[in-house]
């Protein structure tokens, strides 16, 4: 099938275009006017469209002979107006495109973020509730348009009869995207871990970009919300243990209750509502909702994902750390199992 690729440059784009080319796929990568493609090392077969989801761009000859979209694009950078109008108003215009097409088949990257983590118990499932009314304005940026991207996409694949599939990944990570945001800040050569024995939602890039070509593949998946991790079993400690030790950097964890320094935000917004009678602004990280969307101990289930297309995660957590930290760039990676075949570690 061919298949266009939005955001395909970026980290998780470059990993998803490798993967389809991998299962003999065409491949029609969507990337901005100025994106450089010497760099991405990309075989000349790839179809490259060049289109600014941001402008004003007539994007329908994207979509020619195209069978099925893979919407990956939104910002993860930029101030929450920019965040938005390039994630939220960049789709509206692509969907736009996508409805003067014949292409009805859409798979769309979501995110852990749509979540009301402050209303979540025990384990985060695809039923869990999702972020909302007027506390959703008090997460940041990312959060808010991601929520409303997958509004956007739900509604116009509801108004043109689409196939719709949404991942909703966790916290995404690989070769140069360790550090992720749920490990908390860093303080010279310390980092703080609220909660240490606090179980995170990873997947890493290459089971990630797996899953994704699945649900493209499988028709099971029409119709369907998947949560894309790789399980629940790693531990916020172990995790920047394996990386300080691989990496070889020097430095010190140290953990925090997490109940107690959650009540510690809560106290910070509580003083900031009184002092400033709520016209204060506070850190990201002193916004209760915003906390708890990094860092509170859930438990994470896959198990949908599982019975209904039957996917396991192709690397374990073993393999991932070999591949994020082992293997050279440009050398061909380990094969995690049989019908695995090779792939560049900088795909």
């Amino acid at each position: 099938m061919r298949v266009l690729i939005s955001g395909a440059s970026g980290f998780v784009g470059q990993h998803v275009v490798a993967e389809f080319l991998r299962r003999g796929h065409t491949v029609r990568a969507l990337v901005r006017p100025a994106t450089r493609l010497e760099g991405l090392h990309w075989p000349p077969d790839i179809e490259v469209f060049r289109g600014d989801l941001r402008a004003g761009q007539d994007l329908t000859g994207a979509f020619a002979g195209v069978d099925v979209l893979v919407h990956l694009a939104a910002a993860v950078t930029g101030g929450e107006d920019a965040q938005f109008a390039t994630t939220v108003v960049g789709t509206e215009r692509l969907l736009d495109a996508m409805a003067r097409s014949r292409t009805r088949r859409l798979v769309l990257a979501s995110s852990f973020s749509v979540y009301d983590w402050s209303a979540i118990r025990g384990t985060l499932t695809e039923e869990s509730p999702l972020e909302s009314g007027a506390d959703l304005y008090e997460r940041d940026g990312y959060a808010i348009a991601k929520v409303w991207q997958e509004r956007v996409v739900r509604r116009a694949a509801g108004a043109h009869g689409w196939r719709l599939t949404v991942l909703r990944p966790g916290f995404i990570w690989g070769r140069g995207h360790t550090l992720l945001a749920c490990l908390g800040p860093r303080l010279g050569r310390c980092q703080v871990l609220f909660g240490g024995s606090t179980r995170i939602p990873l997947t890493h890039v290459v089971n990630c970009a797996d899953l994704f070509a699945t649900a493209a593949e499988d028709r099971r998946a029409i119709g369907e919300t998947f949560n894309v991790v790789d399980g629940d079993s790693i531990r916020a400690w172990g995790y920047l243990g394996e990386l300080s030790r691989r990496a070889g950097t020097a430095g010190v964890r140290v953990s925090v209750p997490y109940r107690a320094a959650l009540a510690g935000v809560r106290l910070a917004r509580w003083s900031s509502r009184r002092l400033f009678r709520g016209k204060g602004k506070l850190p990201s990280l002193l916004v209760p909702c915003r906390f708890e969307a990094r860092f509170k101990p859930l438990r994470f289930s896959n198990r949908k994902v599982r019975e209904v297309l039957g996917w396991r995660p192709p690397l374990s957590f073993a393999d991932c750390l070999r591949l994020t930290y082992e293997v050279p760039v440009g050398r061909p990676t380990l094969s995690p199992g049989p019908g695995f075949e090779l792939i560049s570690a900088d795909a």
